[in-house]
């Protein structure tokens, strides 16, 4: 018997024959960079995780964990591939506790199956509030609406990720303004490390951890430091109120006026997003709002009781009046988030038309954002490339998207790294999301690695000493 097939067997014999995926037009959709595994394993719980990792360090086999498919174009092209770990399988809501704001899922699961569960929960009761105004003995409830709850997470390829793919990622979107990222939302997890032990950390309660906080280690180690197979997550009541605001402009210092305002101002939107045409173009807010749109739009989130959302919008329509808007819109309730679902969706809408789409993530201090900018869309023209820009502008992060369509390779080397000098310099960074597998060699995918990076691959030697977990993806090719 061949080595092949004697791997094949014996994988078979942890989670079975029909879960062991071998057939070469079939592994081929399972490909890291060009990079095709030998075998595509898919097992159903934790315990078949655990067996499987184990087997890999004894035969020395390399693994890449698959959620959604979505986050495999980050990092490094990989440099040996044997077994894709493919977590599909993995996708029960094992717990949605909604009246204590918990939700325990695998990580299999996609967050826009979690969404939809959530909504359909109804809220806790909060404890009876006596209506001053009512007969004795009459008690009103504190919870007003009943309306479902959410988990906060906004992260780019709302459709397709996982919540294992966006807490390994650690990735976010614009809402993170106001909710922050996934590890402010992580109470536990359990997962499997290179060595194919089972870790618990955590539970359902806040103060549940003393000494180090192991679940925090797998947020943002992109599949290098263990497989994430459960995970507990805090979870919100739906706000009473979601309203987006819609704001077109005729240039950017208009637009990025608006966004000062409100930066400056006591309001807590939920996002306020800059876009240039070329980004908002693919959100057809004209077929949902009848907006005519400019050169730059700014959408901002408002998120929270009705009294608020009022508030925040009437003050920031008038702010947007006195920065020369040319035209403004509103939009609610359900349309508000399938709005914001197509923004999560734009880099895929962007790949659908653009082939070798390029995306790299700006990280600066906030203050820098509008610096930040200028210079990549200088960049971009001087070039002649094209460029769709989408900024968190409280956040310090911005996505800077180049539609290549089969040229230009050299003039995006150049213009990502006058961007990750300009990030540097202000004291952030550069990473490249997407990218062509050939063009990566060239391209500054994690940027520049800080002091940090000593620490982190004595981390790594230390967990996964044969190197079997996602080898030469991660920053400094770890």
């Amino acid at each position: 018997m061949s080595e092949t097939l004697k791997i094949a067997d014996d994988l078979a014999g942890i989670v079975g024959e029909a879960h062991v995926m071998t057939a070469q037009d079939q592994i081929s959709q399972y490909s890291v960079d060009g990079v095709a595994p030998g075998f595509v394993v898919f097992p159903k719980d934790i315990e078949q995780v655990s067996e499987t990792v184990k087997y890999a360090n004894e035969k020395d086999l390399a693994i890449v964990p698959w959620g959604g498919g979505s986050k495999m174009s980050f990092g490094n092209p990989p440099e040996r591939l044997d077994i894709v770990l493919c977590m599909s399988g993995m996708n029960h809501m094992k717990d949605v506790d909604v009246a204590n704001l918990t939700l325990t899922v695998e990580a299999g699961v996609k967050l826009l199956d979690i969404q939809a569960r959530l909504a359909t929960e109804d809220d806790r009761c909060y404890l009876p509030l006596h209506d001053l105004g009512a007969e004795s003995g009459e008690m009103i409830c504190s919870d007003r609406s009943h309306s479902g709850c959410f988990l906060p997470i906004d992260a780019p390829f709302g459709r397709q990720a996982t919540i294992g793919g966006v807490i390994a990622s650690n990735s976010s979107g614009p809402r993170r303004l106001l909710y922050n990222l996934p590890r402010d939302l992580i109470l536990g997890s359990r997962f499997v490390a290179p060595n194919g032990d089972i870790i618990e950390s955590g539970g359902k309660t806040v103060k549940n951890v003393s000494g180090y906080d192991i679940s925090k280690l797998m947020i943002g180690s992109a599949g290098t430091l263990g497989i994430l197979c459960e995970v507990t997550l805090r979870v919100l009541p739906l706000p009473e109120k979601m309203e987006t605001l819609l704001f077109s402009f005729g240039n950017f210092q208009d637009a990025s006026g608006l966004c000062d305002l409100i930066h400056e101002s006591n309001l807590l939107p939920a996002a306020v997003e800059l876009m240039n045409d070329r980004a908002h173009g693919f959100l057809r807010t004209s077929d949902m709002t009848g907006l005519s749109t400019g050169p730059y739009m700014v959408a901002v989130a408002l998120e929270a009781f009705s009294e608020a959302v009022d508030r925040m919008g009437t003050e920031i329509r008038e702010m947007a009046r006195r920065t020369n808007r040319n035209g403004e819109a509103s939009i609610y309730g359900d349309q508000h988030s399938l709005f914001w679902l197509a923004v999560s969706e734009l880099v895929p809408a962007l790949a659908m038309e653009c082939k070798d789409l390029v995306s790299a993530r700006l990280i600066y201090p906030i203050s820098c954002w509008k610096e930040i900018i200028r210079l990549a869309e200088r960049n971009l023209s001087q070039e002649g490339l094209d460029g769709a820009f989408q900024v968190h502008t409280g956040s310090g992060v911005s996505m800077v998207n180049i539609l290549l369509n089969g040229n230009g390779s050299k003039k995006t080397t150049r213009v990502l790294q006058g961007l990750l000098s300009q990030c540097r310099n202000a004291g952030g960074n550069l990473v490249v999301h997407r990218a062509p597998g050939e063009m990566k060699r060239e391209l500054p995918v994690w940027g520049e690695p800080g002091t940090d990076l000593i620490l982190m691959k004595r981390i790594k030697r230390e967990l996964d000493p044969k190197g079997v977990m996602s080898p030469g993806r991660f920053i400094g090719g770890l």
